[in-house]
C-alpha cells in the first residue's frame, strides 16, 4: 500500500486533522471525500479526533453521532464539553459547526489503558484473505467509481460477488478494506476513524443488494453508533461485514462489525438511514 498519495488519494489522517484547544478546535474538510457530500464516516472521524484532543483518557471507546446537515467541503468549527470525567472514563459532547448550522452532534467515551476479567466469543466471518480476492474496480465489466470518496480505498468484495450486482439477494456486504494512503494508525483515534469510515460506506450497499437494479432509492445516515473493541495499528486490511435486516416504512436498518485479518472483532456499529426517492 501506497505511504503517498496518488492521483484522487486523500490523506484519513491529515484531513481528519484538527488544531485548537480548551473546547474550542477547527478543522477542514477536504476535498476528495465525496459521496453525497462529505462522507458520514469521514466527518464523525473529524468529530472523533476533536474529542481524543480534548479528553484525558487515550483510548476511544464509543461514538454516538446524529447526522443533521450535509457536510461540504471547507472550514468547520467544533466545539468539544466534558460532560463527566471519572478516574477511568470520561464523556464528551461534540458539536460540528458549518457556516453557523449545526452539522453534526457526538457523544464520545473515552477510558483509561485499563485491565479487567476477559473474554472473547466473537466468531469472525469465513472470507478469503484479501491479497485472494480481486480489487473489485479491477473486474472486468466494473466501471470507474461514481464518487471521489471510493478513490481513497482499496476494496475487495467477497459477499455477494460482483458479478451478482444488481441483482436482489441477501442484503449483506462483506469486503475487505484498506485505505490507498496510509494514516498515523498509530493514533488510536486515527485507527478509529477509519473504522467509521469503513462501516459508514458499507451499511448502505448492503440494503442496496436486497434490490434489482435500478435501486429504488437513496438513504443517507440519520445517525451513527460505534463501539471500538480494539485498536489494530498492525493490521494493513480490515473486514468490513455489515447487513441490513430491515428496511420499513421509509426507516432503513444497518449493522456491521469490523474484523481484522488474523480474526480479531475490532469493533460493531449499528446505524438508521431515511429512504429518499
Amino acid at each position: 500500500m501506497s505511504g503517498s498519495s496518488g492521483a484522487g488519494r486523500r490523506d484519513l489522517g491529515a484531513d481528519s486533522a484538527v488544531s485548537g484547544g480548551d473546547g474550542r478546535y477547527a478543522a477542514t474538510l477536504a476535498e476528495g471525500w465525496d459521496i453525497w457530500g462529505p462522507q458520514g464516516g469521514y466527518v464523525a472521524t473529524v468529530a472523533l479526533r476533536a474529542a481524543g484532543a480534548e479528553a484525558s483518557f487515550p483510548r476511544p471507546a464509543t461514538l454516538a453521532c446524529h447526522y443533521l446537515r450535509v457536510a461540504s467541503h471547507g472550514p468547520v468549527e467544533i466545539q468539544v464539553e466534558s460532560l463527566r470525567k471519572a478516574r477511568r472514563a470520561e464523556s464528551l459532547r461534540v458539536t460540528l459547526t458549518q457556516s453557523g448550522e449545526r452539522i453534526l452532534e457526538a457523544l464520545v467515551w473515552t477510558v483509561a489503558e485499563l485491565t479487567g476479567i476477559d473474554h472473547d466469543a466473537a466468531k469472525a466471518p469465513d472470507v478469503p484473505a484479501a491479497d485472494d480476492v480481486q480489487p473489485w474496480d479491477t473486474r472486468p465489466g466494473t466501471s470507474a467509481p461514481r464518487f471521489p470518496f471510493w478513490q481513497n480505498l482499496d476494496v475487495r468484495p467477497v459477499v455477494p460477488e460482483p458479478y451478482r450486482w444488481g441483482t436482489a439477494t441477501e442484503p449483506r456486504s462483506v469486503a475487505w478494506q484498506r485505505l490507498h494512503v496510509r494514516p498515523p494508525l498509530e493514533d488510536p483515534f486515527v485507527d478509529a476513524g477509519r473504522m467509521l469510515v469503513a462501516v459508514d460506506a458499507a451499511m448502505y450497499p448492503a440494503a442496496m443488494f436486497a434490490y434489482d437494479a435500478p435501486f429504488p432509492y437513496v438513504a443517507p445516515s440519520m445517525d451513527l453508533v460505534m463501539s471500538f473493541h480494539r485498536a489494530a495499528p498492525d493490521a494493513e486490511w480490515i473486514l468490513a461485514d455489515a447487513t441490513s435486516p430491515l428496511s420499513e416504512r421509509a426507516l432503513v436498518a444497518g449493522s456491521a462489525s469490523v474484523w481484522s485479518a488474523d480474526g480479531r472483532l475490532l469493533a460493531s456499529a449499528m446505524q438508521q438511514m431515511l429512504q429518499r426517492t
